[in-house]
């Protein structure tokens, strides 16, 4: 059995005649007729100048025909020629019809456009074709069937017709050719098969170049389509991004706005907070200094001394204004140690521990406790830190001590390691169980129900050891036994040009005080309090008084003023202050502010030997502030 083998080249010639001849196929309708009405509008213009040119060349043929029968150069008759002329009237009648259609409508419909200008071109064939048979040969093949050549070629080529309408077109004048040829020959058997080849050859190189306009503009199409569609999703995308964009501005807006109305709601409340906390302070702290200054007046009235019943309810008296004042400070703390940005700064062992050692001094004595530093090497060590805070967290620790302490004491002591500094601060008080100590640095947690105070003071020590860089504290207890608190912080170098100076012990005895307040009861307990030290004490309740005090005596400064800032009649302890620089230009006057005020100036407090003492704490530590201020003027009376 043999395979009949068939050259590779053959069907590739067939795929290519066929691509050449066939038209190619209609989009689906929607597709088509988007196609359509684009190719109408885009080959209006061209259809029209090409109807204009077809008319003038038919024209110019028709003054040919008469130029020829005029001049006898065919054999042209009458007849002939008024019939040809009568033909060629009325094919420039019919084109000039379909050019008025096209030129003064526009014709967006393909289809009609397809219909007029096939029946137009099949119109003027049959009229040449008419002329044909009419004119004898062999000038109907010479001269009339290369018009019919022509008008072929117009509706391949300039008419912009579909191929498969062309096509069509070819194939009926094919035929009118072939039947007319039949019942007259007019072409003679001669010129038969020449014009038919030349006809055909035509026809064959017409429908392959319509049918490869027509694939062409098929496919500009769908480019064309290709790129709209890109392009309209690039569009869309790009109007989703300006689309979200825009909502990104507007929520970015939106959340600026509300951030900013948070802020703002955030800062008024932060406002409202602090004028509450300063007046509630200010309201409590008053009244509060008011009855510790009654307190210590009659503690130290000889007449009621010696009543024990009461000199207990004297010392539950005090008990209880200091826990009301620790609780007050403790809620003012939390506020303003919450914000207060760290001054790091080197910090005096040696001096701290004194301070520590004046301030808890009375306070244990008159809890019937011990209070003992413990002296080693490291007092002459300096720790990187904030002064006032780290002053405030050994301060809770040591009340927190006292507190919980019933017998026995509290030592205060360092240990030196070898970048560090350790603070230990060690009680016999009743100790902190296993399963409390967690909770123990919580707002408002205490290890007993009935224990004074609110539970703060452990919670302010956690927050100002989180708030300054590398400062560690860790506890360890044990029930019955006590408690161990430890703070370590970093160590320093001593500050250039500083020197320690080993001075005395000053005294207050004969120390010349002026204190102005305008509440009579705590003037009244300050007064007979540093008369109980021996000291010259005078009192003023106002700015007047106190510039007539200081007229009395112009020669003597005061070794301290004690003032509180907020006086009456719009008058403040900048005032005081500003008074003792004028008239004491020559020396230094300390200013201690003892005040529940809150608004103190930090610019008053900057200045040299001023301090600040809160009402409503403990009048010991006003006392150990006192003894600061009298210690510094002695200093500089040295130093001199």
């Amino acid at each position: 059995m043999y395979k009949s083998v068939h050259p590779d080249w053959i069907p590739k010639i067939s795929n290519a005649i066929l691509e050449t001849l066939v038209p190619p196929k209609p989009f689906p309708t929607r597709q088509e007729n988007e196609f359509r009405l684009e190719y109408s509008k885009r080959f209006l213009t061209h259809r029209r100048a090409t109807l204009l040119i077809a008319l003038i060349t038919w024209l110019i043929f028709g003054y040919w025909d008469w130029v020829n029968y005029d001049s006898q150069v065919w054999p042209y008759t009458t007849q002939m020629f008024i019939t040809n002329s009568m033909l060629r009237l009325v094919g420039a009648i019919v084109i000039f019809i379909c050019l008025v259609l096209f030129w003064r409508k526009d014709i967006h419909n393909e289809k009609l456009a397809s219909i007029l200008l096939s029946s137009t071109g099949t119109f003027c064939c049959l009229m040449a074709i008419m002329m044909l048979f009419i004119v004898p040969s062999p000038i109907n093949y010479q001269y009339y069937f290369f018009g019919v050549i022509l008008i072929v070629i117009f509706n391949f080529s300039l008419l912009y017709i579909f191929a498969k309408i062309s096509l069509m077109h070819a194939m009926l004048l094919a035929a009118i050719l072939f039947l007319s040829n039949q019942f007259n020959e007019a072409l003679g058997e001669s010129l038969t098969t020449a014009a038919f080849y030349y006809y055909f050859s035509f026809c064959f190189f017409g429908v392959s170049h319509a049918v490869r306009f027509e694939v062409s503009e098929r496919e500009r199409f769908k480019r064309e389509r290709s790129l709209e569609a890109q392009r309209l999703i690039a569009f869309r995308k790009q109007q989703q991004a300006n689309k979200a964009s825009a909502r990104a501005e507007q929520e970015a807006r939106n959340a600026q706005f509300e951030r900013q109305r948070s802020i703002e709601t955030m800062v008024a409340a932060a406002q409202e907070r602090e004028r509450f906390i300063r007046a509630a302070y200010h309201d409590t702290m008053q009244p509060l200094a008011a009855i510790s200054s009654q307190v210590m007046m009659m503690k130290l009235d000889s007449t009621l001394s010696t009543n024990d019943k009461i000199t207990e309810a004297l010392h539950e008296i005090e008990r209880s204004g200091r826990d009301i004042g620790e609780s007050m400070r403790g809620i003012y703390d939390l506020f303003q140690w919450g914000v207060h940005d760290p001054k790091l700064e080197p910090v005096s062992i040696k001096k701290f521990f004194r301070e520590i050692e004046r301030r808890f001094a009375e306070t244990t004595k008159l809890s019937n406790l011990q209070f003992r530093i413990h002296q080693s090497k490291i007092d002459n060590l300096y720790v990187k830190s904030d002064s006032a805070m780290l002053k405030r967290i050994i301060e809770n620790l040591v009340s927190n001590a006292i507190k919980y302490t019933k017998t026995g004491g509290i030592i205060l002591g360092a240990v030196n390691l070898q970048d560090t500094l350790r603070i230990d601060i060690r009680d016999t008080g009743i100790g902190i169980s296993s399963d409390q100590l967690p909770r123990i640095f919580e707002e408002f947690y205490q290890v007993e129900d009935e224990s004074p105070g609110i539970g703060l003071g452990l919670p302010i020590v956690r927050l100002l050891i989180e708030r300054l860089p590398e400062h560690e504290l860790s506890c360890a207890s044990r029930p019955d036994r006590g408690s161990r608190f430890s703070v370590r912080l970093p160590k320093c170098n001593a500050p250039a040009n500083y020197t320690e100076l080993n001075l005395p012990e000053i005294s207050l005895t004969g120390a010349y005080i002026i204190i102005v307040e305008n509440n009579k009861n705590v003037l009244d307990g300050l007064r007979v309090l540093f008369e109980s030290f021996d000291c010259i004490v005078r009192t003023a309740v106002n700015l007047k008084d106190f510039t007539q005090l200081l007229d009395d005596s112009p020669d003597r400064a005061p070794d301290v003023v004690i003032s509180d800032y907020r006086l009456r009649n719009n008058e403040t302890g900048s005032n005081v202050a500003r008074l003792i620089e004028e008239r004491f230009d020559w020396t230094t006057v300390p200013i201690v502010f003892y005040s529940a005020d809150l608004s103190i100036p930090s610019r008053l407090l900057n200045k040299p030997h001023r301090y600040i003492e809160r009402k409503g704490t403990p009048l010991e530590s006003l006392i150990t502030r006192v003894h600061e201020a009298v210690h510094a003027t002695h200093d500089i009376e040295i130093i001199d």
